[in-house]
């Protein structure tokens, strides 16, 4: 599967966020500002799945049109 740029953006917003956790934990930030952060990271995270799901359906089903149509290479 080819990914998308979308999904290569989405995993360097995650790479940030998950530096920005291990930045904040290790200067002792409050646990508020850790929670906070650390949350961003795994709504990113699921955000990417998400994506990845979509683009991985997406590309099933044209598959499977193509194929239903005669069209597959």
């Amino acid at each position: 599967m080819k990914y998308s740029r979308g999904i290569e953006n989405r995993i360097k917003r995650v790479e940030g966020q998950v530096g920005g956790v291990r930045k904040m934990i290790m200067a002792q930030e409050g646990d508020t500002k850790v929670m906070t952060q650390l949350q961003a990271a795994i709504s990113s995270l699921e955000s990417l799945k998400t994506e990845l799901i979509k683009q991985q359906m997406k590309e099933s089903m044209v598959g499977d049109i193509k194929k239903s149509l005669g069209l597959s290479d």
